[in-house]
Formats: structure tokens, C-alpha cells, sequence
């Protein structure tokens, strides 16, 4: 499994014009970031993963697609639970807690396929929703998460939310002080993705693409 895959499966849908198969290298950028946000019944509280934290931000991958349905040939992503981070250090300490860090140190992701709307498609955005199955404590959801993509420059910028409740994968919500602090059971993660995308068609680009595949190893 290699980490950060399925960032560039939900990136490679901007692409619209893709072919049957196709070769992306993959740069992703530091100011790329996973947010989770929850509440209690006193505050709110924030907790962020940014890209410097992906062991691995360059990729090379091959991409399918069959109608408006893309698939890759890599498809998983595993996220360090202790590699997020917050002001609120209690907040943290119980999220920690809550996932049972020490036990499951990774979530798991895997991206199914991801279907891009033609309805809005153009040189500068595009949407999609993914098919994404999220394995936290051993315990594996499916989701279909809607994605937007927008170009800027030479960057795509990839954004998507989804809600979860945390009793779906087992977990209680924990409550504080005697009662007097409860956690709600819903939370949403956010995911804000920043990379570069080059495409390789041609034997000269390829053959340029396999040097660089073999430095990277």
C-alpha cells in the first residue's frame, strides 16, 4: 500500500479528456491538509493533518476509465492517527483515546471508483463523487462523497466534506467531568488537496517517466 494514493485518484477526475488508460505523475503540496471538526455541548474543536505529514507526496499511477466511472491501479491510503494535531490539547488527548490510537494507529481508506459529473466539467473545475470505503478501528464504512476540483495555475485544488457518526465504527462518544462535558457522536472531515499533474503519452515521455520511476524506488 502506498500512502497518499487515493488523494491523487480523487485529483485525477479534473482530467476530464482521459483515455482508456493513462500514465499521471503526481506532486503533492505541503499546503495540502485533513481536518476533522467536532463539537461538544460547550465548545467546538479542531483537529489537522497537513501534507508535510505524507511519508511519500510523488506518485506515478495509471488511471482507467469506463464511461464517467475512473478507477486506479492503486487505490489505498493509510492516515497516522498520531500525526494529527490541535490547539486543544485535551481535545486531542481524548480523540486519541476515543480511536484507540495505541491499538489502531492507522485509519484506512480506499477509493472504489469515482464518477465524474459531465454536467459540470470545464477547463478550470470539475465535480465527482467517490466511492470511498473508511476503516477506522477495524470497523470499515462506505461513503459517496461529493468532490470539487478547481485549477489554479499550474495547481489543482481538491475539496470535499463528509459527516460521520463515530458510533459506526463502534465508538462512544466520551463524556468529561462527571457529565458536565459530552461529545456529540457526529463529526466531518474535511480534506483540502493541493498538488501538480503531468500527464505521459508519448514512448519520449514514458521512457522519461520509467528513469524517474526508478530514482524514486
Amino acid at each position: 500500500m502506498k500512502k497518499g494514493t487515493v488523494f491523487i485518484a480523487l485529483l485525477i477526475f479534473t482530467f476530464h479528456t482521459l483515455s482508456a488508460q493513462l500514465t499521471f505523475f503526481v506532486d503533492i503540496q505541503k499546503s495540502s491538509s485533513i481536518t476533522i471538526n467536532g463539537t461538544t455541548n460547550l465548545i467546538s474543536f479542531k483537529l489537522s493533518q497537513g501534507g508535510d505529514k505524507l511519508a511519500k507526496r510523488n506518485f506515478i499511477i495509471n488511471a482507467t476509465q469506463s464511461q464517467n466511472k475512473i478507477v486506479l491501479s492503486q487505490n489505498e491510503h493509510s492516515i497516522s492517527v498520531r500525526d494529527f494535531n490541535s490547539t486543544n490539547k485535551l481535545a486531542l488527548r481524548d480523540f486519541l483515546k476515543l480511536v484507540k490510537a495505541d491499538t489502531y494507529p492507522t485509519f484506512h481508506v480506499k477509493l472504489n471508483y469515482f464518477e465524474v459529473d459531465p454536467k459540470v466539467i470545464n477547463r478550470d473545475i470539475s465535480k465527482a463523487n467517490a466511492s470511498i470505503d473508511i476503516t477506522i478501528t477495524g470497523k470499515t464504512k462506505q461513503y459517496n462523497i461529493p468532490i470539487t476540483s478547481n485549477r489554479e495555475g499550474e495547481l489543482y485544488i481538491l475539496k470535499g466534506t463528509e459527516k460521520l457518526n463515530i458510533r459506526d465504527f463502534g465508538l462512544t462518544p466520551p463524556v468529561e467531568m462527571m457529565g458536565l462535558i459530552r461529545v456529540n457522536e457526529w463529526i466531518s472531515i474535511d480534506f483540502n488537496i493541493v498538488c501538480k499533474i503531468n500527464t505521459y503519452k508519448n514512448p519520449t515521455e514514458m521512457n522519461a517517466l520509467n528513469t524517474l520511476k526508478k530514482q524514486s524506488l
